[in-house]
């Protein structure tokens, strides 16, 4: 059984998501043979289960759960189809940076529509030439009386293909913050506001995702959310959050991976026995179930120490790197303890796992940055 930090809260969760398990799975296959497209109604049964708005605050409509809950549905979810656990969380990690220094008027108008799933938002921080580099914004905005002229380009953007807002990160031309990032509240379905699919992903392809232009787009400046120039920061501090999200989603992959290993490794004959009682198998399940079990650990004492109030980027950092990195261990040995039956989908759900799960390496800060973020904090003491 999987160590519970806290079982009395974790296993309302479980029930829950177990509730809906089978039907999201069942869903998902169907959706994942079809040209990459949002999967509108994965989206509309996981809000109206309060998953989408899930930690979203109660006073603006939603759920008002702690990190540890939201960790625990975000695996629960992954286990039975990591798509459906991005189309669960992406609305917060927009939402995350409004609710923290949004104002009333903005929080009313967009927190309560996005926990219902009725509005979908964008968190617009990647470009072209600002991926893990995310400080090299080029994306503008002019200064036209009470107006902001947005100009520029975003991609690789969670849902912002079919997103109804978007928190944008721009620099302002305007003295004292020309040079800093700020962010700005924008309607994405405003004119000169362009959005795009992007076509042919390896894996999560009914989570989608979206390029955005700005071509002269006129934004209010009352939709500058939080103070001018601090717009890095925020983005920083969203994705500390967004990385324990990661993190319990390649647990969730883990511990579907770890299942299917072990309950295929009994059924299946090889030279007259089960190939669990061969020890090259037995060896495979025994660092896969280590490594998951220190995956999870890592994402609960990560959101532990957020719903504490305590810094939790080195932990957040930790848990995203070890956790995407042992889910691709995981799901690699499911492949090989599989055969040909994993590699081929009819045959088992390992085949849309290993596409799924590569992606927990690379979004939200790929590896590499984790490791930058875990080495100069070690390194500063």
């Amino acid at each position: 059984m999987p160590f519970n930090v806290r079982p009395e809260i974790q296993q309302p969760v479980r029930d829950m998501i177990k509730e809906i398990g089978p039907q999201i799975q069942e869903m998902g296959r169907s959706e994942d043979r079809k040209p990459d497209s949002f999967s509108f109604d994965i989206f509309r049964l996981l809000a109206a289960k309060g998953c989408v708005g899930y930690v979203m605050p109660k006073e603006y409509g939603g759920g008002g759960r702690t990190a540890l809950e939201y960790a625990t549905m975000i695996e629960e979810i992954a286990y039975w189809d990591a798509p459906s656990s991005l189309l669960a969380a992406v609305s917060q990690l927009a939402v995350d940076p409004i609710t923290r220094v949004g104002t009333d008027e903005q929080k009313k108008a967009i927190i309560p529509k996005s926990a219902k799933g009725e509005l979908i938002p964008a968190f617009a921080l990647t470009e072209p030439n600002a991926g893990s580099d995310a400080a090299n914004q080029q994306t503008t905005a002019e200064v036209d009386g009470d107006n902001y002229v947005i100009n520029g380009e975003k991609i690789f953007i969670m849902h912002g293909d079919v997103a109804h807002v978007g928190v944008v990160f721009v620099k302002i031309q305007e003295e004292g913050v020309r040079d800093k990032i700020s962010s700005v509240l924008v309607d994405l379905n405003l004119p000169g506001v362009k959005k795009a699919t992007l076509m042919h992903k390896m894996g999560m392809k009914y989570a989608t995702t979206g390029r955005l232009w700005f071509d002269k787009v006129r934004v209010p400046k009352k939709n500058l959310l939080g103070e001018p120039g601090k717009g890095f920061k925020y983005a920083m501090q969203t994705l500390d959050g967004a990385r324990i999200g990661i993190a319990a989603q390649a647990t969730g992959i883990s511990q579907r991976a770890l299942d299917e290993s072990v309950k295929y490794s009994k059924e299946r004959i090889a030279f007259g026995s089960p190939i669990a009682k061969l020890q090259a198998i037995q060896w495979m399940i025994a660092d896969m179930s280590t490594k998951l079990e220190a995956s999870r650990l890592l994402t609960y004492k990560a959101a532990a120490l957020q719903d504490a109030g305590e810094k939790f980027t080195v932990e957040a950092s930790q848990a995203k790197l070890f956790a995407s990195e042992a889910a691709n261990f995981c799901v690699d040995r499911a492949m090989q303890i599989h055969s040909g039956y994993g590699y081929i989908g009819e045959f088992s759900p390992i085949e849309k796992l290993y596409r799924d799960q590569r992606v927990a390496e690379i979004y939200e800060g790929t590896s590499e940055v984790q490791r930058l973020v875990i080495a100069g904090n070690v390194l500063r003491g």
